[in-house]
């Protein structure tokens, strides 16, 4: 969370000088190198309310300082959040198709919903009605004094969702002057990859090469970003009151995957059968037409032949994505207090932003979205194709069209009618251009409040926080599945003109033919017969319309200050109070989004409202046992909070922690944290629908990864073994929703470590090692599609087995009527477990002073249990060290990163970070069943990853200049085929660096 600051006329301690760079918050006291630490004031350390005269904390606290948020370059607060070895990727604006708009941090990789982000001490609102997690895009970067990483359980101090911790936003509220922030970025790449991404050595270009794909070589520059932020801060009134405000705009210029080699494919397959490839959409240039079995999928291509005999070739959708989304974000705010008298001081916060992204994704298409019958003599035929569909389909038991209605197990109905040809369509919509996802969030967050010591030693804070966010989406240009319903119906009229039936008979008047049969492109005649027409597209193309708000409001209040000591020790110190939270969340949709008449969305969808509140009474105690006696420092931490929700749910959550330190430069410090997660509104009330995975079958295709009898046990019979179509797109239907008797999910948290400063020996060295063990129960989660399908074919468990529906006829998991039933429940649990090393030194040598940080983070454990053991498996898996379909973002054992720096005394300053990611395997080669098959090593298996970024800066008083360049070698992200993993691209844009080199500048005037 934050060292929530409760002093004004006096700084932090020294300690705070080093502990803005980059290491744990811990006191520093440097000896005659470092500066003199004002003897009065105290200040609330992260993790609890109570004052104290050090920065120690008995929780471990990572702390990240301004100057590492310069010298990365940071435009996008994200970028630095996610570059924590403590933190997994979240949403970012290298995510497009299925983008939120928004940038979120998932502490310990528990999920975003588990950590608990705040600004000065208190709660940031949720950032998306879609999305329950907080915006990072509302922090203004250059207003950061710190980022401080709490890890483990906080919810007595903070409320419920502090599960893996806190992430606290320390803004610069006491800057006095003027200071004009400006930094200018891009990426720049040479294409020239030569990654193997198949077991037989085969390459990116190979794969490319074989589909006759022209990627792009050599250098590309671009993907530019633009910052720029105003701070103007003053005291005033003598002052008693001192106010901050700043303004904001960030412009961040669009990159495609197709201005990469190793994106500009994309690559499905691999995994078991280690055939990855420049595979695509099924929903091709040219129309792809299936039987309702899907047995004559990729053998029937509508180029305008007689007899569709054009070749298949899966639609490569990926260069048109965007990899980098452009955004425009304004922001602005103010932080200002103002002493009224001794007693009352006022304070009052407000921020402003307004941000909008465009994520640019493939053309619109058929998507096999239904099943049309169409007539054999229809006029969207020649003569010659109508034969050839009708004598292939019409009544053909095989294809799906002769069926059994007596159940004597022998076909006799055609359920078409002679003469009608049931097919469903792949057409992708190159006509219309790419699909524009337009999402804006606009939020406001307000804080008010009264501080002011009630005697010497007794403060009180009272304060209302309103934060809300208000959503935009316009989704152009998707198909319009019940329009293309009624084009593709077409007759002709009394004239002889082809037109839709709906116009014949009135129930569409506005219809107009739409043609896929005669091949690709804009037809210049006009004329349906021919093929698509510019009126075709124009009515089949509609925009879809989506807006919300999410509301925050938190009332607080309480007590804190100290009571009596024991011995000679610091006095015990207190905190005694009740908070009040409320939440709420809004969307309304059009018909369009409501009904999934957009072809190109996952699912519907629907409409939400729900709001919850809760009543809450908390407190803390910090006991100093010992000081200065035959120990240094002997102290205990308590806290305790109640909670009552409005949902019928109540929680306590609380905390014992002690620190011990036997002799002044040594500390031990442990502890155990009870927190909790209520349900968020989403997880209680969204809707039910049925939305994309990304994925794998394991009974599709001609040599299915599972046996017969697996895949009897998965809904495939015997007899259609190796007959079932995969997903070209590696993408399925799941049936998802929320739970409205959804409790709230509780975890453990034990944390012990040691924090180590030598300043008799090493001045200026501070080193802490800490381990973390965080186990949540009762988990608010889901089961996991894939693991539902793994589990059923693995152990035919009827638990699984029921949950996966096979789609009629075709037996597919991604047509209509395929999905795997993958709702909101209570089950299992998460655990991670693991040791954070941070080390930091600072001190003058020479003509300058020496920078060193490290940051580092083993992980032990990083595990799920899914609540229901079978036969075979115990339901726990541990994903420590892999990534996969099963798995998820790369988790790897080792990261860390590392900063090495040197500034001379006349200005000019150098420093290098190592940011290094550990090996990890594809999840398949875990022997674990709830995780994989036990399959050898592969392509999919993804080496270490070592980036290195270089920064130099001259200060040039009043000015301060710097250039660097991260990724300094152009290193590119690991690339797999679908079947292994990776979310865009080919690869995992929140964990590695997915588009090269990047370089800034940036100039700061301060005065």
């Amino acid at each position: 969370m934050k060292l929530h600051t409760y002093f004004k006329a006096s700084a932090a301690p020294a300690a705070l000088g080093l502990a803005l760079l980059s290491q744990p918050a811990m006191a520093q006291d440097t000896g005659d190198d470092a500066e003199a630490a004002p003897t009065g004031g105290a200040i609330v350390v992260t993790g609890s309310r109570i004052a104290r005269p050090d920065v120690e904390s008995a929780s471990p606290v990572t702390v990240v300082g301004a100057q590492e948020v310069a010298d990365t370059g940071t435009v996008r607060v994200e970028d630095l959040v996610n570059s924590l070895p403590q933190v997994l990727g979240g949403q970012n604006a290298f995510v497009a198709n299925g983008a939120s708009g928004t940038a979120t941090v998932d502490l310990r990789g528990l999920g975003t919903a588990r950590t608990l982000v705040l600004v000065n001490g208190r709660r940031l609102q949720p950032g998306d009605p879609a999305l329950p997690a907080a915006d990072l895009n509302q922090i203004p970067a250059s207003l950061i004094e710190r980022v401080e990483v709490l890890t483990g359980g906080a919810s007595a101090t903070y409320g419920a969702d502090a599960v893996a911790g806190v992430v606290n936003f320390v803004m610069d509220t006491d800057f006095e002057g003027v200071r004009l922030d400006a930094t200018y970025g891009f990426y720049q790449h040479n294409n020239d990859t030569n990654q193997v991404v198949r077991g037989d050595g085969q390459t990116v270009n190979d794969r490319l090469d074989a589909r006759g794909f022209v990627a792009p070589r050599g250098n590309d520059v671009g993907g530019s970003q633009y910052n720029v932020e105003l701070t103007i801060g003053s005291a005033f009134d003598d002052g008693r009151g001192h106010v901050t405000g700043y303004v904001g705009y960030r412009e961040v210029e669009a990159l495609l995957l197709g201005d990469r080699d190793y994106s500009f494919c994309a690559l499905t397959g691999g995994g078991a059968a280690d055939n990855a490839s420049c595979g695509g959409s099924a929903n091709a240039i040219n129309a792809t037409v299936a039987d309702p079995f899907f047995n004559f999928f990729g053998a029937l291509v509508a180029d305008g032949s007689d007899d569709f005999s054009g070749a298949y070739q899966p639609y490569n959708y990926n260069p048109i994505n965007h990899f980098q989304r452009p955004d425009t974000r304004y922001t602005a705010g103010f932080f200002g207090d103002y002493e009224i008298s001794p007693a009352v001081t006022a304070y009052a916060e407000f921020m402003f932003m307004d941000d909008r992204s465009q994520a640019q994704i493939a053309q619109s298409g058929t998507f096999f979205a239904e099943q049309y019958n169409l007539s054999c003599d229809s006029p969207l035929f020649n003569a010659a194709q109508g034969d050839y569909l009708c004598g292939l389909i019409d009544g053909n038991e095989d294809a799906g069209d002769f069926v059994d209605t007596d159940g004597d197990g022998v076909a006799d109905t055609d359920p078409t009618g002679a003469g009608v040809v049931p097919i469903y369509i792949g057409k992708r919509n190159i006509e219309g251009g790419p699909r524009f996802d337009d999402l804006r969030h606009t939020a406001y967050r307000i804080v008010a409040g009264l501080r002011g010591p009630i005697t010497d030693s007794i403060r009180y804070d009272a304060s209302f926080q309103y934060g809300t966010t208000i959503f935009q989406q316009k989704y152009n240009n998707d198909f319009s599945v019940s329009r293309l319903r009624n084009a593709l119906q077409a007759t002709t009229d009394a004239d002889g003109n082809v037109v839709c039936q709906s116009v014949v008979n009135g129930s569409d008047p506005n219809c107009v033919v739409y043609n896929p049969f005669q091949g690709a492109g804009i037809v210049a005649s006009g004329d349906p017969r021919d093929g698509i027409t510019q009126a075709a597209i124009d009515y089949v193309s509609i925009p879809l319309l989506s807006t919300g708000e999410v509301e925050e409001v938190v009332a607080n209040a309480y007590i804190a200050g100290d009571l009596v000591s024991i011995g000679n020790a610091s006095p015990i110190g207190f905190v005694l109070g009740a908070e009040y939270r409320e939440e709420l969340i809004s969307t309304r949709n059009d018909v369009g989004f409501q009904t999934q008449d957009g072809a190109g969305q996952g699912s519907p969808q629907l409409d939400v409202f729900g709001k919850f509140d809760v009543k809450e009474v908390f407190g803390e105690l910090r006991i100093p046992l010992i000081e200065d006696g035959f120990v240094d420092m002997l102290a205990l931490e308590l806290g305790y909070r109640y909670s009552d929700y409005s949902t019928g749910n109540s929680t306590d959550t609380y905390k014992i922690l002690a620190e011990f330190a036997p002799v002044d430069w040594i500390k031990f410090r442990g502890g155990y944290n009870r927190a909790v997660r209520a349900p968020n509104i989403l997880n209680l009330f969204a809707p039910n629908r049925v939305a994309l995975f990304g994925g794998n079958d394991p009974c599709a295709g001609a040599t299915p990864d599972f046996t017969v009898a697996q895949c009897v046990n998965l809904g495939v019979p015997a007899a259609r073994y190796g007959t079932v179509t995969g997903s070209p797109a590696a993408q399925y239907n799941q049936f998802i929703g929320g739970n409205p008797n959804a409790e709230p999910e509780k975890a453990d948290t034990y944390t012990v470590g040691v924090v180590i400063e030598p300043d008799q020996f090493i001045p200026g060295l501070t080193l802490a090692v800490d381990y973390y063990d965080i186990s949540v129960d009762n988990a608010i989660s889901t089961l996991g599609a894939q693991t539902i399908i793994n589990q059923c074919g693995l152990t035919g468990d009827p638990f699984y087995c029921d949950l996966v529906t096979r789609a009629p006829g075709s037996l597919t998991l991604w047509t209509n009527g395929g999905f795997v039933t993958n709702t909101t429940l209570n089950v299992g649990g998460f655990s991670t477990s693991g040791v954070d090393i941070a080390a930091g030194y600072n001190r003058s040598i020479g003509a300058g002073r020496l920078n060193f940080q490290f940051n580092g983070t083993w992980l032990n454990e990083y595990a799920f249990d899914t609540g229901i053991p079978t036969a075979t498996t115990d339901g726990i898996g541990d994903c420590a060290g892999y990534h996969g379909t099963v798995c998820g973002t790369p988790a790897p054992e080792w990261r860390h990163t590392m900063r090495l720096g040197y500034t001379f005394d006349f200005g000019f300053g150098a420093s290098v970070r190592w940011r290094h990611f550990g090996a990890v395997d594809w999840d398949q080669r875990s022997t674990d069943g709830d995780v994989g098959t036990g399959a050898a090593a592969s392509v999919g298996d993804i080496g270490q990853q070592n980036y290195f970024d270089l920064t130099l800066s001259y200060d040039l008083d009043p000015v301060m200049l710097r250039l660097g360049v991260n990724n300094i070698f152009d290193k590119e992200p690991p690339i797999m085929g679908a079947n292994y993993g990776g979310n865009n691209g080919n690869t995992y844009v929140e964990t590695y660096d997915p588009v090269g080199r990047r370089i800034f500048m940036s100039a700061t005037l301060q005065f």
